[in-house]
């Protein structure tokens, strides 16, 4: 049952490739990756989840890895996105889901939550808080804060030259994000000022992460050598279309249960301290954990804590066997 099998499923007009395990018509656990990942960054949960009694799946999102269909900047819009998620629950035949997600998969968990409450069970968000509207278009607010800074977010919006860069060498590229974002890269990253690519101010490990073998990191490059990077990079390009899309909307609340995780050494979470503090009044059902020594990769970094964590708060939100009324 632990066992993880891979299969295509058609879903909002992809066909859209999956990882799985566990028992079909089990509870249904979505597990939502982020950049630059694929199925494969939930490696460490997907048999436990499934050995807990749950339906464990994890597919490559639009634009990413073996799935197949239109990534364009307009596709990769948050509203298109959450399509994507809620007629995949659809295509394993469940009426509902608890979400897991990091990173993108975990802004993604935020807006299916928000815009199909009655297609999630519970959210466990890793990573990226939600801190409910934003008054301003995102690339606005981060040029207002970062100035002539370089700032990633900003860089992915140009055309083409993120995509030489990271494409340039897709494996000392990923190697350094992996490294330079986790705990044990933070210890000594900094980014200049004068920076003009993301990997400037990044260096690759002597060795191998514990986290992260040579044959994980081989995974990872071969799907982005055959995709490139332009579908990852377009949900970055399209922030201010899901923005403006959003502006109009009324229902910010999540009012599934929640389950919030952090690393004390991401600079994701670093970056998001104001989110983080508005989430109480956002998410009324909502527990959170900081782990120490723990950096952007958490699921990775700390796979046996966020396993602990998280069925702990399954347990609760979402116990196996049982069927979950509406929230």
């Amino acid at each position: 049952m632990g066992f993880i099998q891979e299969r295509r499923v058609p879903a909002n007009g992809l066909d859209m490739f999956i990882a799985e395990a566990g028992v079909k018509g089990a509870p249904l656990v979505l597990c939502l990756h982020g950049f630059p990942e694929c199925w494969a960054s939930w490696r460490y949960q997907l048999p436990v989840l499934a050995q807990s009694g749950y339906h464990a799946v994890a597919p490559d999102l639009r634009g990413y890895g073996e799935t197949r269909g239109a990534a364009t900047v307009e596709d990769c819009r948050l509203s298109r996105l959450a399509g994507d998620v809620v007629a995949l629950i659809d295509a394993l035949g469940a009426e509902r889901a608890v979400l897991v997600g990091h990173d993108w998969g975990c802004a993604l968990a935020w807006e299916v939550a928000r815009t199909y409450p009655e297609r999630v069970t519970a959210v466990v968000g890793l990573s990226v808080p939600y801190g409910g509207p934003s008054p301003r278009a995102p690339t606005e607010a981060m040029r207002e804060l970062f100035g002539d800074h370089f700032f990633y977010m900003l860089y992915f919006q140009q055309a083409e030259a993120p995509e030489r860069e990271l494409g340039e060498d897709v494996r000392y590229s990923l190697r350094a994000l992996f490294h330079n974002l986790s705990a044990e890269g933070m210890a000594n990253f900094q980014v200049a000022p004068d920076d003009s690519g993301v990997l400037d101010s990044m260096r690759v490990p002597a060795r191998p992460s514990r986290w992260m073998r040579e044959e994980d990191l081989d995974y990872y490059v071969a799907r982005f050598e055959k995709t490139g990077f332009t579908g990852a990079l377009n949900w970055y390009r399209a922030m201010d279309i899901s923005w403006e899309e959003s502006r109009a909307d009324d229902n910010w609340t999540i009012q599934a249960p929640v389950l919030f995780l952090g690393g004390m050494q991401d600079p994701v979470l670093m970056f998001s301290q104001k989110a983080l503090a508005r989430m109480p009044d956002y998410v009324p059902n909502l527990n959170t954990v900081v782990l120490d020594q723990c950096g952007h990769w958490i699921q990775m970094e700390q796979a046996a804590e966020v396993n602990r964590e998280m069925l702990a708060f399954l347990a609760e939100a979402a116990p196996p066997g049982e069927d979950h009324p509406e929230p």
